[in-house]
């Protein structure tokens, strides 16, 4: 980069100041901007009107077939928190087809890319790392990758037409029509996974969040680019319902097969009882429950090497996927053996309060007892705390100090780890509701019932999720690195 568009760069971010307005960001940053990355004040629309949304800045350089835009542009003042602007610009980038979004207050630019409809953020810079890594920046935002996308796309939709057209042709033997020649496009078959690794979300105490932490942890793996089965074998079957899956309606009603054929019957295959729930940005397998599994325990007792019939069932699968929850009830009763004998590694989710954190002990013995009677370890991937009181600094720290003296008293438990503060999930209204409606928290994006303050709270929650999901993955894959 050039001193001269470096000291542009340092004079337009200077130019605001904490108090300053969004309209001076647009005017004193945006716009100016737009012009420095090379486009035209005729290749953007200010203040464009999308359906019922406006949108501050919607960027192109043709009104090419099919209409494309290349970037949308949402602006801030300098004191807004981006964060919670995020998902406003993610449905703009979907209503409008939009290949990039840049979310901004002057301060701070966050970039996202649109995937047919899945929106992910790429980065996020301050404004001094714009200018540092400002040749990245402009790469990206620059009029010449614009309007390199831009043919892409009129190409992609000529050739479409064209093999259409040639299709046409052949059909109604119209051989005028056959000018173009059926191209050979080769298909890249997706990558199995080498093996799923299998995790039982498990504590014998209830009301910790187990359900809701299995759902939407598995949620924000799958915005991660992972492939998730959840298997319910709880027979209450909340995860079941908070996924959106009815046991009566769904299963009974329709002579479909749930968790408990697969443990009870030997020809029933786990693809037998998996149901798929898509949202919009979120799909998950489901081995749903039912309530008659809670009268099984006699028949699973009585069944030959029950322990380890689930593990068996899902050895077919598991290259189907890259990670597989179990969701057991809060007790220490068969199907809990199963699961753990099941499973490549337990996640214990706990509350920062006394009774929560008493319960530990009992149920890390119980994983060293499973542990014990198995061919290979069962690591503890660590304990994940919900349904955390951000006002309750003290108690926190109080019950941080409780956790780690009981992780103290014996040295099985030293390899535990407490996860970082960062991925604890916060104790808000919209996470303890969103099982009622079936779906994990993310969608709340789309749910038109809820208060904006309600969507912002429940992005809030989602990203901890995510940072969750992120901490995850790297101690599973650390595990089978090991």
């Amino acid at each position: 980069m050039s001193e001269d568009v470096r000291q542009q760069l340092a004079a337009l971010f200077g130019s605001i100041t904490p108090k300053s307005s969004e309209k001076e960001v647009e005017d004193r940053i945006v716009e100016p901007l737009l012009k420095l990355l090379g486009y035209d004040t005729s290749e953007w629309e200010k203040q464009a009107k999308v359906q019922r949304a406006r949108l501050d800045y919607l960027v192109y350089t043709h009104h090419a077939a099919p209409a494309r835009y290349y970037l949308v542009i949402e602006v801030k003042a300098p004191h807004k928190d981006l964060k919670k602007s995020a998902w406003q610009l993610s449905r703009y980038l979907r209503k409008t087809g939009s290949v990039l979004g840049l979310l901004t207050n002057g301060k701070e630019f966050k970039i996202f890319y649109n995937y047919c409809d899945r929106v992910e953020e790429i980065i996020t810079l301050s404004a001094e790392a714009v200018i540092h890594r400002y040749h990245e920046f402009a790469i990206l935002l620059c009029h010449g990758s614009c309007q390199k996308v831009m043919n892409e796309f009129q190409y992609i939709h000529e050739y479409t037409h064209s093999r259409i057209l040639g299709g046409v042709a052949r059909l109604f033997k119209k051989p005028e029509l056959m000018q173009i020649s059926d191209p050979n496009i080769p298909i890249s078959p997706l990558e199995p996974s080498e093996n799923a690794m299998i995790i039982t979300v498990f504590n014998n105490k209830g009301g910790v969040g187990k359900t809701t932490t299995t759902i939407n942890l598995a949620a924000a793996l799958n915005r991660l680019g992972k492939r998730v089965l959840l298997i319910d074998i709880d027979p209450q079957a909340n995860l079941t319902t908070g996924v959106g899956i009815d046991p009566l309606q769904d299963i009974e009603h329709q002579g479909k097969k749930d968790i408990t054929h697969l443990l009870t019957e030997a020809r029933t295959k786990a693809s037998d009882v998996i149901i798929r729930r898509k949202w919009t940005n979120v799909t998950l397998d489901v081995v749903p429950s039912h309530i008659r599994l809670s009268d099984m325990e006699p028949v699973l007792i009585n069944t030959v090497d029950v322990d380890r019939v689930l593990a068996k069932k899902l050895k077919p699968c598991r290259e189907d996927y890259d990670y597989i929850f179990i969701d057991p009830p809060p007790s220490f009763g068969k199907v809990n053996a199963i699961s753990l004998m099941a499973s490549d590694a337990v996640l214990i989710p706990t509350q920062l309060s006394p009774y929560p954190i008493r319960a530990l002990e009992y149920v890390m013995n119980r994983t060293f007892s499973i542990d014990e009677s198995r061919e290979v370890p069962l690591p503890i991937l660590g304990l994940a705390v919900s349904m955390y009181d951000r006002g309750s600094k003290k108690l926190a720290l109080d019950m941080k100090e409780l956790i780690y003296e009981l992780l103290s008293k014996d040295g099985r438990r030293k390899d535990i780890e407490l996860f970082p503060d960062t991925t604890w999930i916060p104790r808000l209204n919209v996470v303890s509701t969103s099982p009622n409606k079936g779906q994990p928290i993310c969608e709340a994006e789309f749910d038109d019932d809820l208060q904006q303050r309600e969507r912002d709270a429940a992005l809030d929650a989602f990203n901890c999720y995510t940072l969750l999901a992120k901490h995850v993955l790297k101690v599973s894959e650390a595990i089978a690195r090991a």
